[in-house]
């Protein structure tokens, strides 16, 4: 059975409904190299004495195929059958061709009396690359998760070592580690890309799995695949790419699965990003980065625990007046009292009360306005989700909202101990479990203790450790087990943000969290990985991520938070001294001097697009050094650029020749820490000193 239109033909075996092909007209070809590995669907029933009871779609009989324009729906009523047994159940899928591409959309009917738990959809089986053999194995893979950014899929697989299958499989996962919910498959020798993506507009777990048959060569140099001769003539070789699902779907229940789309398209990685952009910005709101003074204004900030959970009192409530101006005058005027609730930093939640050793509600908004007094925003640490398990209002009542397995028992207490060895070292730290946000109560409890923060003048709070556990089966819970812990941290932050800013209409959030639905309520998170482009920065250029600089010399970490555009977090002595510490002011005196650069040209550096492409023209030591690095912003209402100019050597390194690929002979501003600013024409020579930077704007 063919569906097809001018741009693809997607062929369907109609006994079984597996996808056999699936052609691209404007220049791929065909898709699926290795028919033999076609599949449509496949389902776990997990049964008394065998969990891992799963139902293939390529053994079912097709009961329809209903063609209608652009469309078809492909029926299995049922029963469908394994090895084991057969069950009452049916389903459906339906290909459309929409949106430049094919979209695949799946449901089951659940008349069994056994839980649906998984649903794997489409099965786009043999895939061996994209285009033409001689160059089809030099097709890359992207994701929204950033280590696996350019990996050359089809020549060196490399999968992690797994137990329990004899594939090597990639399996990643949505929200967390993936940020967004899409791959893509890309050739540059062909110009040419293949989009993979989930389009749901529920927020739930989930996950792209990648598995190459029949096996891979481990430990080999560079093509870890089968080669010629190795693998039996009757055994196919290819990837297998699906998406995924838990639904749990209970006996006479429905699983109505979200869109996957399939879409082919020229370029590279970066045009699979602007389709899910796209979509995005249509289906959820996205915060304006100018709507928000941490967005907006927030390039540093200071960060202390007060507290430590093993006790240790570094500042007190009325140290704050201080521990700010010493922020404010190394050019930071916002600051993040960490530490601050009964127990100290990680220990107590959530009782979110000031501890009686460092001062009380009345000492704590005394030191918040004295802050406002002299400019300084402040703002204090949260968790939605993670409780103290040793506190009596947990044995009282916070374990009934614990994230519980299958098995109804509460997952893994973790912790981070910090004030003594053994707490270091993982041994005597405080067990920490997890809530779901996912309950009205636990909702309930976060929403009214952060409004009193809001009424003593906080400016803003950070939510740390915003992802939930993936799944959670507690029987109180709201929602589906992947669902219900996700779309209750978004409610609970709606409630948060709706109660707060009723009382301050300028209330901010941040938060540890890279997930792509967090756009809608903020545009500020932890962490940066320093040194690696970010995909999700890429795709929504307003978003940006934080990094640390937590030790007296890392002038080095000061230049890449720059480099990237990112937000500087900085926590002296690990985030338990200011800024003013002896040891420290050489290094608060050049983030001063970074600061002023910043928010001179905040408009383009820090608001501004990073570019993908490179317009910098440079010669000289600079141009090949190893320890060079450079990044261009474009300033979004008037398109003027800046160029940023990072010398992490220990020898000065000079550029020569420097000017901007269309832009050879004009007027810049030369920026430099400890300099004053100077008029440049290009091109220009300049010296960058070690661990240091320049900065180059268009006038």
């Amino acid at each position: 059975m063919r569906l097809e239109n001018d741009q693809y033909r997607v062929t369907i075996n109609p006994e079984n409904g597996s996808i056999v092909s699936f052609f691209d007209k404007k220049g791929v070809g065909e898709v699926i190299a290795e028919p033999r590995l076609a599949g449509s669907f496949r389902l776990l029933l997990p049964r008394p004495g065998h969990h891992s009871n799963y139902v293939l779609g390529k053994e079912q009989r097709v009961t329809s195929i209903k063609k209608t324009g652009d469309q078809a729906t492909i029926r299995w009523d049922g029963p469908l059958v394994n090895a084991r047994g057969t069950y009452d159940l049916a389903a459906a899928m339906t290909i459309t061709f929409e949106e430049g591409g094919v979209t695949f959309r799946f449901e089951a009917e659940n008349r069994s009396e056994l839980e649906l738990a998984e649903a794997w959809y489409p099965m786009l089986g043999g895939l061996m690359g994209l285009g033409p053999e001689e160059i089809r194995r030099d097709t890359h893979m992207a994701a929204g998760f950033d280590p696996l950014l350019d990996m050359p899929l089809f020549r060196h697989f490399g999968a992690p070592n797994e137990l329990g299958t004899p594939l090597p499989e990639w399996l990643l996962t949505y929200p967390t580690p993936m940020s967004m919910a899409w791959c893509d498959l890309y050739n540059r020798h062909l110009d040419r890309g293949l989009y993979f993506a989930s389009h749901d507009p529920v927020a739930r777990y989930k996950g792209i799995r990648f598995a190459l048959h029949p096996g891979l060569g481990r430990g080999r140099h560079g093509d870890d695949w089968p080669r010629p001769g190795e693998v039996p003539e009757d055994t196919p070789v290819g990837v297998v790419a699906n998406w995924f699902h838990f639904p749990y779907t209970p006996p006479r229940g429905r699983f109505e699965g979200p869109p996957v789309v399939v879409r082919h398209h020229h370029g590279d990685w970066h045009e699979a990003a602007r389709f899910y952009r796209e979509w995005f910005t249509m289906q959820f709101p996205v915060v304006d980065p100018r709507g928000s003074w941490m967005r907006r204004d927030m390039t540093a900030f200071q960060n202390t625990m007060f507290l430590l959970p093993e006790d240790t009192v570094n500042l007190t409530f009325k140290d704050v007046p201080r521990w700010a101006k010493d922020a404010l005058d190394h050019g930071v005027p916002h600051v993040l009292i960490s530490g601050w609730q009964v127990g100290g930093h990680d220990r107590g939640y959530p009782e979110y009360e000031p501890d009686p050793r460092l001062g009380t509600w009345e000492e704590l908004e005394e030191a918040v306005h004295a802050c406002h007094e002299m400019g300084v925003r402040v703002f204090f640490f949260v968790n939605i989700h993670v409780v103290d398990m040793t506190t009596d209002q947990y044995r009282r009542k916070l374990h009934r909202y614990t994230v519980r397995n299958d098995d109804g028992v509460p997952y893994q207490a973790v912790g981070w101990g910090m004030g003594t060895l053994g707490a270091r070292l993982g041994l005597t730290h405080a067990m920490l479990g997890q809530v779901s946000a996912g309950l009205p109560e636990v909702r309930e409890l976060f929403v009214r203790q952060v409004r009193k923060l809001a009424e003593i003048g906080a400016d803003g709070i950070h939510i740390d450790k915003c992802h939930p556990l993936p799944l959670d089966f507690n029987p109180r819970r709201d929602g589906g087990p992947d669902s219900s812990p996700w779309e209750g941290t978004l409610r609970c932050i709606e409630e948060t943000l709706e109660t707060c800013r009723a009382i301050n209409p300028e209330f901010a959030l941040s938060v540890e969290s890279n997930w792509d639905r967090m756009l809608s309520y903020t545009d500020v998170a932890w962490w940066a990985a320093l040194g690696h482009r970010s995909s999700l920065r890429d795709t929504f250029p307003q978003w940006t991520l934080t990094g640390s600089v937590n030790q007296p010399f890392s002038y080095n970490v000061v230049n890449l938070l720059v480099w990237h555009g990112y937000a500087m977090l900085v926590g002296p002595g690990h985030y338990t001294i200011s800024m003013n510490d002896t040891l420290w002011r050489p290094l608060s005196a050049y983030i001063k001097e970074v600061q002023r650069i910043r928010q001179d040209l905040k408009d383009v550096l820090f608001l501004g697009e990073l570019l993908w492409t490179d317009p910098v023209v440079v010669g000289g030591p600079f141009a090949a050094h190893v320890g060079a690095r450079r990044s261009t912003f474009r300033n979004n209402e008037t398109g003027k650029r800046a160029c940023v100019l990072v010398n992490l050597s220990d020898e000065p390194l000079e550029a020569e020749s420097v000017a901007l690929a269309d832009n050879a002979d004009g007027v810049v501003t030369v920026c430099q820490p400890c300099e004053p600013d100077q008029t440049a024409r290009l091109p220009m020579t300049i010296t960058i000193p070690p661990e240091r930077l320049i900065v180059f704007a268009e006038t």
